[in-house]
């Protein structure tokens, strides 16, 4: 299990610790996605476990400068883009030269994009939703190009849930949210 926060990764262990008593041998490394280096440490520390069978490449932001084209500001396309969409192809990468390495066949990618990857999104976030764009479209090429050495990418493209947490911002029908981003109520 990888994360760039080392109290996000112990409180991921705790809770499979609590879910899982008796959990098979599971450990972490600290792993910042924008950073090539860190992703092949990573994926490389997986050689003594026999190399990768399956990559996971969840690590995203959706950060809270992001706007539209006009207000997003380029450190926040960048910040988004190296995370999003740089971590998704070092870690494409990197899986791929250890499954190689291992020969592994069958072996699986699997990286998050998103719905709006699909069909946009009603608020503006245009940094978030293009680097979704960009991970569906690179894992439809990556799909074609590593078919033949039975390794498998999908992408998921998860939507919104209304949970507390969001729902202030996704599912507020207030007038002056409306205005806001130009939506009507109508």
């Amino acid at each position: 299990m990888a994360d760039i926060s080392e109290p996000a990764l112990a409180k991921a262990i705790s809770k499979v610790k609590e879910t899982i008593p008796n959990h098979p041998r599971l450990e972490t490394i600290k792993c910042d996605v924008s950073k090539e280096a860190d992703v092949a440490a990573m994926v490389s520390h997986l050689d003594s476990w026999g190399g990768v069978d399956i990559m996971f490449n969840n690590a995203g932001i959706m950060h809270g400068d992001d706007a539209d084209a006009i207000d997003t500001p380029e450190k926040i396309w960048d910040l988004t883009h190296n995370i999003n969409v740089k971590g998704v192809w070092f870690g494409s990468k990197h899986a791929v030269l250890s499954m190689r390495n291992h020969r592994k066949k069958g072996a699986s990618v699997i990286n998050t994009a998103s719905v709006v990857a699909l069909v946009g999104s009603a608020t503006p976030q245009l940094a978030y939703t293009a680097s979704k764009g960009a991970v569906l479209a690179m894992t439809r090429e990556l799909a074609i190009v590593h078919a033949r050495e039975g390794i498998r990418f999908n992408a998921l493209c998860p939507a919104p849930l209304k949970y507390a947490c969001n729902s202030v911002v996704l599912y507020q029908t207030s007038t002056s949210r409306a205005l806001k981003f130009g939506i009507s109520r109508h």
